[in-house]
């Protein structure tokens, strides 16, 4: 009877090979496999013959808190292949590590995590590996792992290295609060395992990570009383929730629920350069190496990059190709390697493709996500390196109850997607097309992909209540539904749970009104009610003009889609917008700052409040009761206060207009009273943006075009960036009119208006010139050759 502890780097083909190859030798009774116990029941469902990558998605649900975790497989992971391997000898292959719904677990999204995230743990191997680095000359862990153990040798051989690295490595560390817990209960797993070895005789074989080598070698038969069964995996224990947000009460649970189903997986979503945490990046390159040889992976690993390359229209010729190989031979050579890395195969692409300088390092001389600016040569390369295969489940794979109730809800709506994109229009007024609207608005906030919605109501000004989506059936689409399933058995509740958390979460008015239009795009009538009620109170505690005026023009919409929430949603949802508005009237009186510069959220929120008192008048439906009388004061006050910013001085004269209550004298009163150039632009953005339509009367464009006018060169320039900002608010053919109206006031035609908006040269460069002009005539008066003079 023996203990044999393999540690392992999670997702390494070397230690893939050692794990098969000592399964094989030993022949133990059992294989304990670091992974969620409570799957030990469920073996069965990972020898269905599934495509890998798969992964086992593990969640649960308690106290309105939803957690999840996944543990991935590919073919060639040590896990993986120790199950093969278990399976082929017939020992009694189980996990041994805490579910992943334990307190430990908080915060880890990937079981499989490398090196990471324990701080006491990241202190002392760190720097061991960074010493390691620096001694070897290398970059960084990937690099080290790969000139250390990814290379050929004997199994014997790489278990002896693969010891004295993970003991160095591990050292005298504690293993601290996450990984305490975990290796005590490995622990038990083990010394259980040995005492029944004990009893009839047989080996015991450990797959772990290397970080938990040292402590589980240590274990002892005696460690397990003799009437001890095997550790069973412990319930998720119930967690009060911590937030401040407004209470919203959902559905009783009066215990947790949790739940582990096996799910496809995918190479992109497995690449450290994705953003995947567990480290080993490249899964097309390691999947290569797992089948052969490091140059034979190379070689073929090569000739998918150029292929990608060239169906990219770049021209990477057979000399290209030739360098590229004959490069990475070299530097692995030099580098002491007896076969190719991953690094050597990159670095020789590198020196023989990149012909010009680089904005960002080598992606592969850092860990993480792709730098922005990163060369589109090497975007290319690293995207071949990542692979794009996806797994796939084999057939009588259990499958949660959403998957099965959202196929049923789809074929009956006749909203099935296919693998070509569908465009579905639906008139919401129609109570069938309404429910599928509902329908596919619970598939969007589930974040299943494939359900797009390409426009609909979301505006106060929209009269028309149709959507139009575009359906198509992906790649992750099961895979998301799976994970949904942590929500709910099926869509409605699962969409009403997720809201409800999202809700929970949501800090202030804006994400408040998010969640209700949500609520009621999905159909939730109960929680869109109480979602009401919670933004009516945070409300008066708002003192922030831009939520408000963003919630405005949110909630307007809904309002004039009273079809979507009832007649009685309708009255709430009026009521509230009379409390923004009001409320509103208060903040924006309050905005101050004469050299702020232009806020589009701002303006944005003004025009919302104009609108509100537009639609709201009884003209075009319901009336609310707004305070017409002190909106116009308050807006007459702003159009002429030293204090507010331009933009809002500009908005304010124009709500003015648009409601019928500005006069041309007083207008023309405040644009001249508007004329810094430093300000002016930002005075047009909130006019332009609030009317610029009423605005553009031959008096007033007299008046601005005059102002504009009398400025001097340098003012101009200074001008300008705020005069382009706020003429963008116009659209082609308005601004065609703008023209004509200008090259009037000066006695031109038309045509001339016609060949300005067409200027052969950009507003950048007529800048430049002005600026060159401006200096040359300065450098002129400097010799005495002023205007006039010879």
């Amino acid at each position: 009877m023996g203990l044999h502890v393999l540690g392992v780097r999670h997702h390494s083909p070397a230690c893939a090979r050692r794990v098969t190859d000592a399964i094989r030798r030993l022949r133990p009774s059992y294989v304990l496999i670091e992974g969620p116990s409570d799957f030990n029941g469920r073996f069965d469902e990972l020898r269905l013959g599934h495509q890998l990558p798969v992964a086992l998605f593990t969640w649960y649900r308690a106290a309105d808190r939803t957690f999840s975790c996944w543990t991935p497989f590919c073919r060639y992971s040590p896990e993986w292949a120790g199950m093969l391997a278990a399976q082929e000898t017939g020992a009694d292959v189980r996990f041994i590590d805490l579910p992943a719904w334990d307190k430990v677990f908080a915060g880890t999204r990937n079981r499989y995590a490398d090196l990471k995230p324990q701080p006491e743990r990241r202190d002392r191997s760190a720097e061991y590996v960074d010493k390691l680095c620096a001694q070897v000359g290398v970059d960084d862990m990937d690099s080290l792992w790969d000139h250390l153990f990814e290379q050929p040798m004997d199994s014997g051989e790489l278990g002896h290295w693969l010891n004295q690295y993970f003991r160095a490595l591990r050292g005298d560390a504690e293993a601290g609060d996450r990984d305490g817990p975990r290796e005590a209960f490995m622990a038990r797993c083990v010394a259980w395992a040995l005492r029944d070895c004990q009893q009839r005789g047989g080996e015991v074989v450990v797959i772990c990570g290397g970080w938990h080598q040292p402590v589980l070698e240590r274990v002892q038969a005696g460690d397990s009383p003799e009437d001890a069964e095997f550790p069973a995996a412990p319930p998720p224990e119930m967690e009060e929730p911590e937030t401040e947000a407004p209470e919203i009460k959902g559905p009783e649970r009066k215990a947790p629920v949790w739940g582990t189903y096996l799910v496809p997986y995918s190479y992109k979503r497995l690449d450290a350069f994705t953003g995947y945490e567990s480290g080993m990046p490249s899964p097309a390159w390691y999947d290569r190496l797992f089948d052969a040889g490091g140059d034979e992976a190379a070689e073929g690993m090569l000739l998918e990059v150029t292929g990608r390359l060239r169906a990219k229209k770049q021209p990477i010729s057979t000399a290209d190709l030739i360098a590229c190989l004959s490069s990475a031979r070299g530097l692995a050579r030099l580098r002491g390697h007896a076969a190719m890395t991953r690094t050597d195969i990159l670095d020789g692409i590198a020196v023989a493709l990149l012909k010009d300088g680089l904005e960002q390092p080598l992606p592969w001389s850092r860990r993480g996500t792709l730098a922005a600016k990163t060369d589109p040569l090497l975007v290319e390369v690293i995207q071949t390196f990542s692979g794009a295969q996806e797994g796939r489940l084999a057939a009588g794979t259990p499958r949660p109850p959403l998957l099965f109730d959202v196929a049923e809800r789809l074929q009956s709506a006749d909203l099935e997607p296919g693998r070509a994109a569908r465009g579905v229009r639906l008139e919401l007024r129609k109570p069938e097309e309404l429910e599928k609207s509902r329908l596919l608005h619970r598939l969007r906030v589930l974040g299943i992909s494939g359900f797009e919605r390409k426009s609909g109501p979301d505006s106060g000004i929209s009269e028309e209540l149709a959507e139009q989506w575009e359906l198509h059936r992906t790649d992750t689409m099961e895979s998301e539904l799976i994970e949904a399933s942590a929500w709910g058995a099926n869509l409605e509740a699962a969409a009403l749970r997720k809201l409800e958390e999202a809700l929970l979460e949501a800090r202030g008015l804006e994400e408040q009104v998010a969640r209700l239009g949500d609520a009621v795009f999905v159909g939730v009538q109960g929680l869109a009610m109480r979602v009401i009620t919670a933004a009516a109170e945070a409300v008066h505690r708002e003192g922030d003009f831009r939520p408000v005026g963003g919630a405005l023009a949110r909630i307007l919409g809904l309002w004039r889609g009273g079809v979507l929430l009832g007649a009685a949603g309708a009255q709430q949802l009026g009521t509230l917008l009379e409390a923004l508005f009001d409320r509103g009237l208060w903040l924006v009186e309050g905005l101050s700052g004469p050299e702020q510069p232009a806020d589009e959220k701002v303006v944005a929120g003004m025009l919302a409040m104009r609108d509100v008192a537009r639609f709201g008048s009884g003209r075009f439906g319901p009336a609310l009761e707004l305070p017409a009388a002190r909106a116009a004061g308050v807006m007459r006050r702003c159009a002429v206060s030293a204090e507010a910013p331009p933009a809002v001085r500009g908005a304010a004269l124009g709500w003015l207009f648009t409601t019928g209550e500005g006069e041309g004298g007083s207008a023309e009163a405040a644009i001249r009273g508007a004329g810094r150039p430093e300000t002016f632009g930002d005075f047009l953005y909130g006019l332009f943006g609030m009317a610029r339509e009423e605005i553009a009367t031959p008096a007033l464009l007299a008046v601005m075009d005059g102002m504009i006018g009398e400025m001097d060169l340098q003012s101009f320039l200074v001008a300008l960036p705020g005069l382009r900002l706020a003429f963008g608010w116009f659209p082609p053919r308005e601004r065609r009119k703008l023209a004509d109206a200008v090259v009037a006031l000066h006695g031109g035609d038309a045509r001339a208006a016609h060949r300005l908006l067409k200027m052969s040269v950009s507003p950048q460069e007529v800048v430049l010139g002005a600026q060159s002009e401006r200096r040359a005539r300065e450098r002129a008066a400097q010799f005495g050759l002023a205007d006039g003079q010879g």
